[in-house]
């Protein structure tokens, strides 16, 4: 297995991130730049060895099963995950390789894993003969299920239509104030409305109530109407 990345070296030896299951981090100290995934378990309390799964994370954000005798080296590895499980299930997202013990992972901690966990990204998991789903930060993607999910992310920036006209929208949701604000009706926005939308990521169609938000996608298009008009 190849192995790279980068690790803290101080006085007090090299030092590396360890990480579980609910993505609680600490951060362990070794003497030897090179250890096995049999101290990596060790450092992170994790008996008996043989009913936990040791992950190596590379530096692209790849993931990579590490066994217990095998060696990798601390200046060339992104941080480490030590998990309970029998084996691992793969996924990819943006083209990158991952590896998880668990059968569920929510949208945040996969964005987390590749980098992306920005606000202002959103997750999609590909689908075929569909349009691709949004995964909502507290959505969860089962993993292991027939054939590898692939799934991507992206920033948000997309155009959406109010009343017909086009607004450009940089948010990955849009409230009810907001899409108000947006229509020719700003300058009224204590008024009742009802607002309606299509072309939805998840919802082809629905209603946005006061107080409400929902996903955007580009192209998604809303109408605005004082409650009571057409």
């Amino acid at each position: 297995m190849s192995i790279e990345g980068k690790a803290g070296h101080g006085q007090g030896g090299f030092a590396t991130q360890i990480g579980n299951a609910k993505f609680e981090f600490k951060v362990a100290t070794f003497d030897d730049r090179k250890i096995t995934g049999g101290q990596v378990a060790e450092a992170a309390g994790a008996h008996p060895i043989e009913n936990f799964v040791i992950l190596a994370q590379l530096p692209s954000f790849e993931i990579e099963t590490l066994r217990p005798q095998e060696t990798a080296d601390l200046t060339k590895v992104l941080r480490f995950f030590v998990i309970e499980g029998d084996g691992t299930d793969k996924f990819f997202v943006d083209g990158l390789s991952l590896e998880w013990p668990k059968k569920k992972l929510s949208g945040n901690h996969i964005k987390i894993l590749v980098g992306k966990e920005d606000e202002n990204v959103e997750l999609f998991l590909e689908l075929m003969n569909e349009p691709d789903k949004l995964i909502a930060d507290d959505d969860h993607v089962q993993i292991g299920e027939p054939g590898v999910e692939k799934m991507k992310t992206q920033k948000t920036g997309v155009t959406i239509k109010v009343n017909a006209k086009p607004h450009k929208w940089e948010k990955p949701k849009i409230s009810y104030a907001e899409v108000v604000g947006l229509s020719e009706y700003a300058s009224q926005p204590n008024i009742p409305y009802t607002i309606t939308f299509t072309k939805g990521p998840n919802k082809p169609q629905g209603d946005l109530v006061k107080g409400d938000s929902v996903h955007v996608r580009d192209g998604m298009d809303f109408h605005v109407s004082p409650t009571g008009e057409s």
